[in-house]
């Protein structure tokens, strides 16, 4: 088998060549300036449907209005009960085993149009229903919210697919408007996860963990860039989540490692080093650490576990 040292990575950019028109006859013309890429399950190829791991370097919405089987994130499997969404940040390692295909629509978000840039102070928790470590991407959907959200897909989908007189000013609109509407039911199902994502303190600590933890390991590192003390950052973070910062650092580090150890075929020096572990062997005993196994034994019990996912590596 060739070695696979890096996890299969699906790219914003190259999403236009996957979709057509629904009528099936061509690819889409699209302005590079498009703040999102939308797309129908059923019109795309199986790449939407991919049955091996892989990962995205944008966020997604996805709609499914009809389908049946397991979408697994990040280890987690979700059963996939239509009408349902999942929401997924960039870099999350997901795929698909199904009995049904999916039917329904795909919400391509670059982080720009987030508007997470590090520089700034003030997050908006519209978006919240991203996932980060400890959240619940999936949210599923009873038959009144069904009929609002599935008008909004279509109502987006109308104005998307409009070649000629498409307008940028109107998709933005809808998409503000979709993802409040979803931030509102998402709030209705986890509502534990409000506090966390009401705090403007929270939300930039974790959005900076989800961007910088594979070279800062240390809460003082984060607090120095959100301009707080560290103590005021702990307090913050332990009184708002139950859970020390430094603790959710290492749970994105160990997440990262996981993913890496199953889904790839890099060592356990290679991963260390990538996230930024000089030492292998200080890498090896942090993460036995933290989960009370190796990481070659990690690596081991999963491959047991589950043959397939890994033969499709």
């Amino acid at each position: 088998m060739a070695k696979k040292s890096d996890i299969p990575t699906h790219h914003y950019d190259e999403a236009i060549h996957y979709i057509k028109h629904p009528d099936e006859t061509s690819h889409l013309s699209l302005d590079p300036k498009m703040p999102f890429v939308l797309a129908k399950f059923e019109l795309m190829q199986d790449i939407a449907q991919a049955n091996y791991p892989h990962r995205h370097n944008c966020y997604q919405v996805l709609y499914i209005s009809e389908g049946e089987g397991t979408h697994t994130i990040d280890f987690v499997p979700y059963p996939v009960a239509a009408p349902t969404l999942f929401f997924l940040s960039k870099e999350q390692v997901h795929y698909w085993q199904l009995s049904k295909p999916l039917k329904g629509y795909i919400l391509l978000i670059p982080e720009e149009f987030l508007g997470f840039p590090s520089s700034k102070v003030v997050r908006t928790h519209d978006f919240s229903v991203f996932n980060y470590v400890g959240d619940s991407p999936h949210l599923p959907l009873d038959k009144e919210h069904f009929t609002m959200i599935n008008g909004l897909f279509e109502a987006i989908a109308d104005e998307f697919y409009r070649d000629k007189d498409r307008s940028l000013s109107v998709l933005r609109a809808y998409l503000h408007i979709l993802l409040t509407k979803l931030h509102r039911l998402y709030m209705i199902e986890h509502p534990s996860e409000c506090s966390a994502i009401l705090s403007p303190l929270v939300r930039q600590f974790k959005q900076l963990v989800s961007e910088h933890f594979t070279q800062e390991h240390s809460v003082q590192d984060y607090a120095s860039r959100i301009g707080v003390s560290t103590s005021h950052l702990k307090d913050t973070v332990k009184a708002v989540t139950g859970s020390a910062p430094g603790t959710m650092i290492r749970e994105k580090l160990i997440l990262e490692a996981k993913r890496s150890l199953v889904h790839s075929d890099a060592t356990v020096a290679e991963i260390g080093y990538s996230l930024n572990f000089e030492d292998a062997s200080y890498f090896g005993r942090f993460f036995k650490r933290e989960t009370g196994i190796s990481p070659i034994a990690f690596r081991q019990q999963y491959q047991q576990k589950h043959p397939t996912i890994a033969s499709n590596r």
